[in-house]
């Protein structure tokens, strides 16, 4: 697996109006690994995968995807970012197919072209026969699927998820983070919010303690083994200001 980042942030700053909220921030994230981005609330996580998906731009500094400014991938249309957030953002009146269809379109993709894509891993997720009802009468977790399958439509090289699970009970949970390990194995480059801890040092390969800047970027010893949130529990008191 390549060594060479697919995203990397260097000497980042982001305000909003007088509000540092980061401050010279350099982060890299791999192809084949998942980075968590854990910390308190406030601390800047969410905006860091903001910058990273070009939705916002850095005040100073750089974050590129694959050598491209992250903030010109929507002109570019490169489709090479995915991004999920704990509000699965998917129209309920819609259904399934009709999601995907939409979404695929804004990208020129063909009908036909959209359902062969999303196909397999709808399969994967348990979720074709749903596909024909109302996204309004489904789940939260049904609902959080598909907006990981539309993700993955344009067959992104960057995963990014900000608190997926957030709203999922634990089946639902585990079947989010069982996917996103997999695409990570595949040789997707993925960066996850979360304040879960025991899911992150079972899931992540690297874990970035975020508090304003990154205050700590430690190595896992791989995903596949027995957890031990102890660990990481014990990083985030270090580093983390008392509250």
């Amino acid at each position: 697996m390549s060594r060479e980042p697919r995203v990397q942030l260097r000497s980042v700053h982001r305000r909003f109006g007088k509000v540092a909220v980061l401050s010279d921030v350099d982060l890299d994230v791999f192809p084949g690994e998942v980075l968590g981005l854990v910390g308190p609330n406030g601390g800047g996580k969410s905006t860091l995968l903001l910058l990273m998906a070009g939705l916002v731009s850095p005040t100073q500094g750089t974050v590129t995807v694959d050598g491209v400014p992250a903030d010109q991938l929507a002109t570019a249309r490169t489709g090479s970012v995915g991004l999920i957030t704990a509000d699965a953002g998917v129209y309920p009146l819609l259904t399934g197919w009709e999601n995907l269809d939409f979404f695929g379109g804004l990208f020129r993709l063909s009908r036909q072209a959209t359902r062969e894509r999303a196909g397999p891993l709808l399969d994967e997720l348990g979720m074709t026969e749903a596909m024909s009802r109302r996204v309004g009468e489904w789940s939260s977790g049904m609902k959080q699927k598909l907006s990981l399958v539309r993700a993955r439509l344009l067959d992104p090289k960057v995963l990014l998820l900000d608190e997926p699970t957030a709203n999922l009970d634990p089946l639902s949970a585990h079947t989010i983070y069982r996917t996103v390990r997999a695409e990570a194995d595949r040789g997707l480059a993925v960066a996850l919010v979360t304040h879960d801890l025991a899911a992150a040092e079972s899931l992540c390969d690297r874990v970035a303690i975020v508090e304003g800047r990154i205050k700590h970027l430690t190595e896992l010893p791989g995903p596949h083994r027995p957890p031990t949130p102890a660990h990481l529990l014990e990083l985030f008191e270090t580093y983390v200001e008392a509250r």
